[in-house]
């Protein structure tokens, strides 16, 4: 469990971060997915209003990040913002942008990097990355696992420093795993959901609450969704099975349900009050930032015993297919395949 029992949905980021202030402290995090209104901005303020040194804020479209760099280092002057440009619609352009924090001797090490950004088209056609890459598994998952992998020498170098466990990577996952495993036979989502195997299909009882299909379609981008999600959320269970004898843990989290600029791309106006009547009213940015920063910050977390954490405290909601180690495994062998043959 988390350390402080009484933190729930309720909770303030900000607040959190004040309590375990020690641990972000001088600190450099990297945090993807950085705008106004956005849930990264939330957890970059928490970080800064703690007393972070550096805090490296990454986004794809150029007037976005400046309005978040300006709004950001006119608030905490204390705290160095670092603007990466990062397009995780594309590998390359990932690998670019890692390379770049790798060749900066400003950096010389990564404390926290959260895996933040996320993609929902709310759209009913299939799209696709710039690699040929459905766009949810793509920028999701492959892109911020391409990210990570490239990073580990900076996160290492951290690790050397800090006491055991407390360099951390956490991915910002959904309840959304709920809805599909990897679907490994179809990992890109070009077949019917009627063509893979039981043990991948989705779980459609959602669908017909948003208004949705409630029958298998040749596509759900609730489905594609939910396989990002679920990935993420591997993608901590087999960090801290690789990372763990290093002294980085790994985490994933649930944020709740947050009318972020994000989930309004994902969730329409009616859906979104669909979703309020089935799980409550709906979190502030920074109370939806505060799992996110338990995650990263409480020292009582141990990376390996608990990996799932939702409305502040460890969680078993996550289903079973979303950590198993095995499982796990498997999607990082599958997830280095296609970054191999993609970037050769």
């Amino acid at each position: 469990m988390a350390s402080n029992p009484s933190y729930n949905k309720t909770s303030s980021g900000i607040e959190i971060a004040q309590a375990y202030a020690e641990s972000i402290k001088g600190k450099t995090a990297l945090i993807t997915g950085v705008s106004v209104g956005g849930i990264g901005d939330a957890i970059a303020r928490a970080f800064a209003h703690a007393g972070a040194a550096t805090i490296i804020i990454t986004g794809r479209n150029d007037t976005k990040m400046t309005a978040v760099h300006t709004a950001l280092s006119t608030d905490y002057p204390g705290t160095k913002f670092r603007s990466l440009k990062l397009d995780l619609n594309s590998l390359a352009l990932t690998k670019q942008a890692a390379q770049e924090i790798l060749s900066d001797p400003s950096i010389k090490q990564i404390d926290l990097l959260i895996a933040n950004a996320g993609f929902g088209s709310g759209k009913p056609d299939r799209e696709v990355t710039a690699d040929g890459i459905e766009s949810h598994f793509g920028a999701n998952h492959l892109a911020h696992f391409l990210l990570v992998t490239t990073l580990l020498p900076k996160l290492k170098a951290a690790a050397k420093k800090n006491p055991p466990g407390a360099t951390r990577i956490v991915t910002v996952s959904s309840n959304a795993n709920n809805i599909s495993p990897i679907r490994f036979s179809d990992w890109n989502y070009e077949k019917h959901s009627t063509a893979v195997p039981d043990a991948e299909q989705p779980s459609w009882a959602i669908h017909p609450v948003l208004d949705l299909p409630a029958d298998p379609v040749p596509f759900s981008y609730l489905v594609a969704y939910g396989q990002s999600k679920t990935a993420n959320v591997l993608l901590a269970v087999q960090l801290n099975k690789l990372l763990g004898g290093e002294g980085i843990a790994a985490f994933s989290l649930h944020p709740g349900v947050v009318r972020s600029t994000g989930q309004k791309e994902l969730i329409n106006e009616s859906m979104g009050k669909k979703l309020e009547a089935l799980m409550g009213p709906p979190k502030t940015l920074d109370q939806g930032a505060a799992t996110a920063v338990v995650a990263a910050l409480d020292p009582g977390l141990r990376g390996g015993e608990a990996v799932y954490l939702d409305d502040c405290q460890v969680s078993d909601s996550a289903p079973a297919w979303s950590t198993d180690p095995q499982i796990a495994e498997r999607l990082w062998k599958l997830s280095e395949d296609i970054v191999k043959e993609k970037l050769g």
